[in-house]
């Protein structure tokens, strides 16, 4: 294949990357169902009828962010491949699938905020999002057929690859914890977007650039 043709694919595997992330995202919020309070005609009632709901919605808030952060790394990978192959597509595609899933089994834990089992494969789900990201960029990876940047480093591999490994060992735990109580469920996930804000640093995006044919 042509570098001009594996170019190409990588734009346009990028740009329905973009779309599916952006389309998960929205099907989060179109999952809300907007409750009727046309009874309530006291601000002290009003108000609190506001905090039970965003209370009952903290789910969503948990797996809006879990999908935000991996759309973040998402680019960051992305960033360090100039070019892809048929194999890396399709790598890709199950792992954008997984994503599409989430809102899937979002709606059904706000219809039965209660119901083990619905968390428990939410928690699947998200480990086979992080597995599939894994297995995307240790094949990019591989030099056999090695789809990085020439100026990605080792440590930069390596870095990316241990930040992959996160979210999967969380929704491990959180698998596991669901059993226990759904708050513990809750609290596991709620590190996915705090350990992403306390890395050390960004993975550097500075690959974007114009590839010889």
């Amino acid at each position: 294949m042509k570098n001009t043709q594996a170019k190409e694919w990588r734009d346009r595997l990028r740009f329905l990357a973009d779309i599916i992330f952006a389309t998960a995202m929205t099907l989060m919020v179109l999952n809300i169902e907007v409750p009727q309070f046309g009874h309530i005609d006291k601000t002290g009632e009003l108000a609190k009828f506001l905090i039970q709901q965003l209370m009952s919605m903290g789910s969503f808030f948990i797996i809006f962010l879990v999908i935000a952060v991996y759309w973040i790394k998402h680019l960051e990978h992305f960033s360090m491949i100039p070019f892809v192959n048929q194999n890396f597509i399709w790598l890709q595609l199950i792992f954008l699938a997984s994503i599409l899933l989430l809102p899937f089994w979002n709606a059904y834990i706000e219809v039965f905020s209660e119901n083990v089992a619905i968390r428990f494969f939410l928690s699947v789900n998200m480990l086979l999002v992080g597995v599939f990201s894994y297995l995307s960029l240790n094949y990019a990876s591989n030099t056999k057929h090695r789809l990085l940047h020439s100026e990605v480093t080792t440590e930069e591999l390596k870095e990316a690859k241990m930040q992959i490994l996160t979210e999967p060992i969380i929704a491990a735990l959180a698998a596991g914890l669901a059993f226990i109580d759904v708050l513990y469920w809750d609290l596991a996930f709620i590190l996915v977007p705090i350990l992403f804000a306390l890395r050390r640093r960004l993975i550097p995006i500075k690959y974007f650039r114009k590839t010889k044919s």
